[in-house]
């Protein structure tokens, strides 16, 4: 009985781990700066359930202080993420060292291809000999 409800517990946190993970990579991704700004760009990683930052500039941790607003403590400074209506992650708002930077979320380039190759497909016939 024991053994089963270690296991249970393993499992459990197992899955808020994941969970952790999951709702730290809505926070990931690189944004970008206007040009002129002291910093041009931040890449936002998740790792071990911490977030981390570097940019051309240095790099840092963010720590959570609220939902979507993080301390940046290597530079005394704070972020908060924006969204959008669907409430997505579309940029971030950086307070640091007096500086007030509005970044914005690069978006991955997504390829597209035409319908018409997936309409197209060689038939090939068997031939049972």
């Amino acid at each position: 009985m024991k053994k089963i409800t270690y296991l249970v517990i393993a499992f459990f946190a197992i899955g808020l781990s994941a969970k952790s993970q999951d709702s730290l990579a809505q926070y990931t991704g690189k944004f970008n700066f206007p040009e002129g700004s002291i910093v041009s760009y931040v890449t936002v990683t998740a790792e071990a359930g911490k977030l981390s930052f570097s940019s051309d500039k240095g790099s840092g941790t963010l720590e959570r202080i609220a939902v979507d607003s993080f301390a940046i403590p290597e530079y005394q400074g704070t972020g908060k993420y924006t969204r959008n209506a669907d409430n997505k992650v579309i940029g971030v708002v950086i307070d640091v060292m007096g500086y007030h930077l509005d970044g914005v979320k690069e978006t991955p380039a997504i390829a597209l291809i035409e319908r018409q190759l997936f309409l197209k497909s060689e038939r090939k016939q068997f031939a049972i000999r």
